[in-house]
């Protein structure tokens, strides 16, 4: 008679065999893989004192007490970018349209220079807020205005002139009527 391996004991033999190959683990990824930057949380940013803005967002440098910021520095291509301006300052500021701000890239030159202007690059246009009436609005002290910009999407309620495959990784600002801006990054 020959000797028989419980077909119990066989698969329990079997599994150890497989766990201690290495067999029943997940996939690992390739030992030259990237990995993906993480975006930068808002809690890293640094925040005035005088700062009144709403708080988990990452200011720009004021310009008479006022504010852009963005919710986030570093965003992935398909996010919500959450972005606004606030005035900390004693004074109403004025602005010539509901809408004031629009949205750039940086751009190198492919020379690095052009004649007087040696910065290595420009600002090229990605979106603005599109047409709205010509009316005077004021942003009092302590109040704050607010836009979601869905990235995914192909074309924004909140921005007109917006299309998804006109973003590109790297450097964007915000920018307001009066000079204001925050810079952020798209990876």
């Amino acid at each position: 008679m020959k000797p028989q391996i419980h077909p119990c004991i066989a698969m329990i033999t079997l599994i150890a065999v497989f766990a201690t190959a290495g067999c029943l683990e997940p996939a690992s990824t390739a030992v030259n893989a990237t990995p993906e930057p993480t975006p930068e949380p808002c809690e890293t940013c640094t925040v005035p004192e005088d700062f009144c803005g709403p708080p988990g967002v990452c200011p720009g440098e004021p310009v008479n007490g006022v504010y852009a910021f963005t919710d986030k520095d570093v965003y992935r291509i398909g996010e919500v970018v959450e972005f606004g301006i606030v005035n900390c300052g004693d004074e109403p500021v004025e602005f010539g349209s509901p809408r004031p701000w629009w949205i750039d890239r940086w751009v190198m030159n492919e020379s690095g220079c052009m004649p007087g202007n040696c910065t290595g690059g420009t600002w090229e246009l990605v979106s603005n807020a599109g047409c709205a009436p010509t009316v005077v609005c004021f942003l009092d002290p302590g109040e704050n205005w607010t836009v979601r910009w869905d990235t995914g999407a192909n074309r924004s309620e909140t921005i007109y002139m917006m299309v998804a495959d006109n973003l590109t990784p790297g450097t964007h600002c915000i920018w307001y009527e009066g000079g204001y801006a925050k810079e952020f990054e798209f990876v």
